[in-house]
Parts: C-alpha cells; sequence; structure tokens
C-alpha cells in the first residue's frame, strides 16, 4: 500500500512539473464560464423544493451529474484547488482552508490565498500558454495570481477591523478595475452588503461577470459563489435561510448567463456549474484536542505543545511539534482508545497509510473522522463533547458529495451521468477549450460530450 501511494505521489509530481503536457487539439467552446457554488449538493438540482430553476434550468439542456466525489478533506480550498489543476491535495499542496501554523490562534484568520501556494500546472496557466484570456471572480487561493488576466481574488485582511473590500481593491487585477466595476455594474459596495454571508452579494458577483464579458470576453472565467456555505453552516441544510441563500446563488447565475447573452458569447460558451463540496446536518460536536490536553499534550503555551490536532471541516489530523516524537503518537491512541464507549464510538482514527492513500499531507501523523451526523471544534480546553445542530462538511469517507451540471455547445441535452471526481472537471474545461490537458489525478470523461 505504501509503496503503491509512493509511486502514484512520485507519478503526479511528475506531471505537476511538465508545463509542456498539454497539446492543442480541435475546441469545442470559444469560451467557458466555470462556476461553483459552495456547498452545493446534489439535492439542490434534483429536489423540485429547492429554489434553483437556472441551475435545473441548465441540467435540463445539458448534463447533470449526480455525485461528484471530492478530493480528501471536503473542504473549500483544497477542492477549488482541485478544480483548476485536477490535483489531489499531495500534488497541488493545498491540505486545508488553512495552513498549520503550530500551537497559535492566529490560523483561525489564515487562508491559503497566494496563487503560487498551488504546485501543480493549472487551468488559467496553460490557458494563457495557448493564447486564451482569463478571468476570476472571487476564487481561493487566486491572489497575485501571474496567470489570471482579470482577478478579483477571494482574500481578506486578518485585522478583523479592516474594511476587506478596501484591503481587496489593489489586489485587483488590472489596474482600476475594482473601481470601475463599481462605477459602471454594480454601484458602491460595502462590507456588510458584501459579505460572504449576506445574499445580496450574489446578484452583484453576477453583475461583475456580466461587465467583464462585455468589456473583455474572457475565453476562461471562474467564479466562486459563497453564500450557500455560509447558510448552511449556520442554519442547516434544509432550512430557509438556506433556501434563499441557493436563491440568490440561482439569481447570479442567471445574470452570468444574461450577460453572455448580452455580449453575443452565449453561442460560443459552454457553462459549468459545479459545487466544492456536500453538506451534512449533524448534531454533535467533539473536540479531540481536548483530548490532547487531558493526556498532557497540548497547553495554552505556543510553545509548549507536543501534539495538536488541526481541523478541516469535520476531520482534525494531528501535528507533532517534534515529527520524531513517536511517543506522543502512542500517548494520543492510547488516551482515543480509553474514553468511554459513548464518545468513543464517534469518531474514527485514521492510520497514516490511509491517509496517505487518500493524497493528504504526508506530514500528519493520524486523523480522527467523526461518524456522519458528528462534526468537530478546535478548542483545547471546556467541554469534549456537546449537542449542537448545525450543517458540515470536510469528511474523508464520501458522506458529502457536491454535483455538476453544465450546458452549451458540444454538451449532449438532458443527460444524466452517474459520478464523475472533482479532479475530472479541469481535463473536462480544457477539452472544451481544445487543450489536451494532463492532470496526476483527473480523467477526461468523453460521456459527458457529444461524439
Amino acid at each position: 500500500m505504501l509503496f503503491r501511494s509512493l509511486s502514484s505521489l512520485i507519478l503526479g509530481l511528475m506531471l505537476c512539473a511538465n508545463k509542456g503536457s498539454a497539446q492543442s487539439i480541435e475546441p469545442v467552446a470559444k469560451y467557458v464560464v466555470l462556476i461553483t457554488v459552495d456547498g452545493m449538493r446534489p439535492e439542490m438540482v434534483s429536489d423540485l423544493t429547492m429554489p434553483s430553476p437556472t441551475i435545473k434550468q441548465i441540467a435540463n439542456d445539458g448534463i447533470f451529474v449526480e455525485r461528484m466525489f471530492t478530493i480528501a478533506p471536503s473542504s473549500t480550498y483544497p477542492n477549488h484547488a482541485a478544480l483548476v489543476t485536477g490535483a489531489r491535495a499531495v500534488h497541488h499542496g493545498i491540505y486545508y482552508n488553512s495552513p498549520f501554523l503550530g500551537n497559535n490562534n492566529a490560523t483561525n484568520r489564515m487562508s491559503y490565498w497566494y496563487a503560487d501556494s498551488i504546485k501543480c500546472q493549472t487551468i488559467w496557466g496553460v490557458a494563457k500558454q495557448h493564447g486564451l484570456t482569463t478571468c476570476s471572480l472571487f476564487w481561493p487561493t487566486s491572489t497575485n495570481s501571474k496567470e489570471i488576466d482579470i482577478n478579483i481574488p477571494e482574500f481578506w485582511s486578518t485585522e478583523r477591523e479592516v474594511d476587506n473590500l478596501q484591503f481587496l481593491r489593489p489586489y485587483s487585477t488590472p489596474v482600476g478595475i475594482f473601481d470601475s466595476i463599481q462605477k459602471y455594474a454594480t454601484g458602491i459596495l460595502t462590507t456588510p452588503t458584501f459579505h460572504p454571508s449576506t445574499r445580496n452579494r450574489e446578484g452583484r458577483t453576477g453583475y461583475m461577470a456580466s461587465y467583464i464579458f462585455d468589456q473583455y470576453r474572457p475565453n476562461l472565467t471562474t467564479i466562486h459563489f459563497i453564500s450557500t456555505d455560509a447558510f448552511q453552516h449556520a442554519t442547516g441544510t434544509e432550512s430557509n435561510d438556506t433556501k434563499m441563500a441557493l436563491s440568490s446563488v440561482d439569481y447570479g447565475i442567471n445574470q452570468v448567463i444574461e450577460g453572455l447573452t448580452r455580449a453575443k458569447m452565449i453561442d460560443s460558451t459552454v457553462v459549468i456549474v459545479c459545487g466544492d463540496h456536500g453538506f451534512v446536518n449533524t448534531t454533535k460536536t467533539i473536540s479531540p484536542n481536548v483530548w490532547l490536553t487531558q493526556a498532557g499534550l497540548l497547553t495554552d503555551n505556543p510553545d509548549d505543545w507536543r501534539a495538536k490536532f488541526h481541523g478541516a471541516g469535520v476531520t482534525m489530523f494531528l501535528y507533532l511539534h517534534n515529527p520524531n516524537d513517536v511517543e506522543a503518537i502512542e500517548i494520543t491512541k492510547r488516551k482515543l482508545s480509553s474514553l468511554p464507549e459513548s464518545k468513543r464510538s464517534l469518531f474514527r482514527i485514521v492510520e497514516k497509510d490511509e491517509l496517505a492513500e487518500l493524497g493528504c499531507d504526508p506530514h500528519v501523523s493520524l486523523a480522527v473522522e467523526p461518524i456522519l451526523g458528528v462534526a468537530i471544534a478546535t478548542n483545547t480546553t471546556g467541554d469534549d463533547v456537546v449537542e449542537r445542530f448545525r450543517g458540515n462538511h470536510g469528511y474523508l469517507l464520501p458522506h458529502d458529495p457536491t454535483t455538476l451540471v453544465a450546458f452549451g455547445p458540444g454538451i449532449p441535452k438532458a443527460k444524466v451521468i452517474s459520478s464523475i471526481s472533482i479532479t475530472d472537471v479541469a481535463p473536462f474545461v480544457m477539452r472544451l477549450l481544445g487543450i489536451d490537458f494532463h492532470t496526476p489525478n483527473g480523467k477526461f470523461h468523453p460521456e459527458m460530450m457529444e461524439r
């Protein structure tokens, strides 16, 4: 098993390093728009009670992938990187939403923002190598990208009192684009009305895209809609708040399509809408770092710790202060095994070999994955198990798959496809644009296109 994992890693690194592996073929579409709906569940397409008429129409006019399985863990940043690279985390380098910074609470405000954190070739970069124009709106890990021509990245200040929209302005390219969008497309944007947990931002994101289509006509556009994640976390998968968030995202996607129509691009464009992960409802929360504190492995002193769990969605990954501290691993396992059955039954221990098979960070010693319906918290003291209802994602096992719909030239009509991997999207996008894009883990599915 370990030999197979090492062989896969070596092959993946070779593919990541091979910048000349993409060859030109006959294009199917002149333009591709790849849209992510954060936390998009298959039911958001298939359930008639879900307010998503635009998304449902795309499925009716094109293809509907019933289950799209994510990479591990099923969190936003690793899977957005997978979408643009066709690679798992061990190859593209984005293991979590936030990097592990040791026993430091600053991790809570950090993220993998910068594009050079991605270690594989991306669809943006290869598209530019082939002379195409690229655009992105609020895509994770896109800040300071040299591969994106028109870019408003997902980026925020670690200082809570900073106006994040003002903070974002100098990182948007080309120079002046942020002000032009406010003047000609959205009106003045403010943090309170354009926050990820506000529904009215989604229509404005659609207006931004429409303006860019009219002015720049990019060949490849990636767009991230956000509020469906925030409201599912806060209120669960079936709440009215979640449905209203989905409705606002659906409206934003409708504005994207209207913008393509006004720019006379629609007949030459494939629009792809997919999620980065799904969601499940959880009723309990466990805090594994409390168990490390009880075992004497963790304190509130940033310099005084031996082991700490780093949270990624509902899975926690164990890091060691000293990577050679084998005793700390054994103490952790004994502590977890000694818990009463009422607590021990709420999770499983995931060993290093399985994590390697899943493409997780090779520096992780083990992981704790809760059972379906149980979430995690990162606190180091206090209650280790609490009753709490909310929505969550981030499992290693495929408990929370997402989905994909697409329509446009070369796409079959009203076709249902049972499943693909999220790493298969990048080869699909590039094949549409006439580029044979080789990835460490993704593969092209010919059934997603007309023969």
